[in-house]
């Protein structure tokens, strides 16, 4: 499965603990799981193609 991101789109991740790992409440939009991981590498991989990164895990 291939999935398409144009400059500019929104990721949102969402789940449950896995998600939210260890994310305090107002200060960190990621925490220390994968969607960190996943934005972190985005952005490295690709400066020139900006995201919006959400992460509403519970």
């Amino acid at each position: 499965m291939t999935i398409t991101l144009r400059p500019g789109s929104t990721v949102m991740f969402t789940g449950d603990s896995i998600t939210e790992l260890r994310r305090p409440a107002d200060e960190d939009p990621f925490g220390c799981g994968y969607p960190l991981r996943v934005a972190g590498e985005w952005c490295f991989r690709h400066p020139d193609r900006p995201m919006t990164w959400l992460n509403s895990g519970l």
